[in-house]
């Protein structure tokens, strides 16, 4: 990601890191559709190692964490009162 260049520690800029989330939480939607919800933080994590075997292992927890909350945030969303 471009970000990376400019961070002084090695980690991604918060900005890329949720740009990068949302990326993959939107593939990972249009592949699996409403299961997505359901997914538990590892398979989440297991899902996107591929994309993300390149980044610092904070960051791939941390996006992989973010891709897990956004898919919470939806299924509350969608789920009737």
């Amino acid at each position: 990601m471009r970000g990376y260049r400019f961070s002084t520690d090695h980690r991604l800029p918060e900005r890329d890191m949720l740009d990068l989330a949302d990326t993959l939480a939107l593939q990972l939607h249009d592949s699996l559709g409403a299961r997505v919800y359901l997914l538990p933080r590892t398979d989440v994590a297991e899902l996107i190692c591929a994309y993300v075997d390149d980044l610092n292992p904070e960051d791939q927890h941390d996006v992989s964490w973010m891709i897990w909350h956004l898919f919470q945030d939806a299924r509350e969303m969608e789920s009737p009162d």
